[in-house]
């Protein structure tokens, strides 16, 4: 055989096996999760997933009526049971906490709701596929502890884009955390009495950007007094 041919496949047969012989970095993948404080009457939190602090001193909102919240969502590497908790500030004691099994590319959000007393944790999937095009997807959580079931309308309108909305009511059905879409706009929402028809609350003026996601909650006591007032949480999911 030709002596330049056998060096040749020589090389070419040596290289093929150290390409066998590297092992590759594993592709590192990702999940991502919101934490919104929501007990209206409950001290500031810390964040924490798996026992590490993510964020601290996180309170509810000091701003009645409608607030935007401004937290991102942390990433995380994706596990099964991974638990998301919040602390009080400070402490390790455990206000409410509550596990999941996270995969590569889940989004969820996790709300601390319900008074002081009785706070719980709750988790709800976030479906953030683009909506159609020239369309903006928005959802709505009924998160007062004393509030009725409620309809939720745009003023102006008379088609309910949310009907009879209890409190907490998604946690036990999953079809309640998904989106709907409408057009995008500047929407003052109306949240009335799903029995009665009395009107419980109404946001300030939202300006919901085309193609964009979010979600709409109402937050507080009915009845209740200063920061403890019945309002609205809106968080733009993909801003």
């Amino acid at each position: 055989m030709n002596i330049k041919l056998t060096i040749k496949l020589f090389l070419i047969f040596t290289i093929i096996g150290l390409q066998a012989c590297v092992k590759k970095d594993p592709v590192s993948t990702l999940a991502q999760v919101l934490l919104v404080p929501l007990s209206p009457n409950a001290t500031a939190v810390d964040f924490s997933i798996d026992n590490n602090i993510v964020a601290t001193g996180v309170g509810y909102s000091t701003t009645t009526g409608t607030i935007r919240y401004t937290l991102p969502y942390y990433s995380i590497v994706p596990k099964g049971a991974t638990t998301i908790a919040y602390k009080a500030n400070g402490f390790e004691v455990v206000r409410a906490a509550i596990t999941k099994d996270m995969k590569d590319e889940d989004v969820f959000s996790t709300f601390l709701i319900d008074s002081a007393a009785k706070a719980k944790a709750v988790i709800v999937v976030d479906n953030l596929d683009e909506p159609n095009p020239g369309k903006v997807k928005i959802r709505f959580f009924n998160f007062a502890p004393n509030a009725p079931a409620l309809d939720v309308t745009i003023m102006g309108a008379t088609t309910k884009l949310f009907t009879a909305r209890a409190f907490n009511d998604q946690d036990n059905n999953k079809d309640l955390q998904a989106f709907i879409e409408i057009d995008p706009g500047t929407y003052t929402f109306v949240f009335t009495n799903a029995t009665t028809g009395a009107m419980v609350y109404t946001t300030n003026a939202q300006v919901l950007l085309v193609d964009r996601i979010y979600t709409l909650a109402v937050r507080g006591f009915v009845g209740g007094i200063g920061t403890q007032a019945i309002g609205a949480w809106v968080y733009p999911n993909k801003p």
